[in-house]
């Protein structure tokens, strides 16, 4: 008997998803979630990668406490916090501080591993895509060093 007192709880529990994936999200909510995954992309591509996307029935600020729980790795202050217990109050100020944590941290040459060669795309003031190479120099320009020493430099003054 318990068994399918579980299986119509189940059901209905699908029935109401579908209902919620099936309403159309409201405009404000549909732009608060474009805000939130270009912020996220713009750390993201320090990295050379892309933002995840929200999940389909993900609201705003859930999706921004995922991606907020993705970078506090990277953020000394907040690295041991549970994201998804922060308040909508403290939302920006914590989003904020993680976020400039990951940037930095994705930007520091300390944190690039041997042989690793990142491409970072930004849009200038004039919104141009700028691409900018970092990481290991010699991953880039080892290929043309010759790896030997200089004997002697000729000088014209010499002769």
């Amino acid at each position: 008997m318990s068994e399918s007192l579980e299986i119509n709880r189940l059901r209905s529990q699908i029935a109401a998803l579908g209902r919620k994936l099936d309403t159309p999200m409201p405009a404000a909510e549909r732009d608060a979630l474009a805000v939130a995954q270009a912020r996220a992309d713009s750390v993201e591509a320090k990295f050379g990668t892309t933002a995840l996307p929200p999940v389909p029935g993900e609201t705003s600020i859930q999706y921004r406490k995922r991606m907020l729980a993705h970078f506090q790795k990277h953020s000394p202050a907040y690295r041991n916090m549970r994201a998804e217990m922060v308040d909508a109050t403290m939302l920006d100020a914590v989003e904020s501080q993680v976020y400039a944590d990951a940037a930095a941290h994705a930007t520091d040459p300390a944190n690039y591993k041997p042989g690793e060669l990142r491409a970072i795309q930004e849009r200038d003031a004039a919104g141009r895509l700028v691409t900018k190479w970092v990481g290991d120099w010699h991953a880039a320009f080892g290929a043309f060093c010759s790896g030997g020493q200089v004997g002697k430099i000729n000088d014209p003054r010499d002769r």
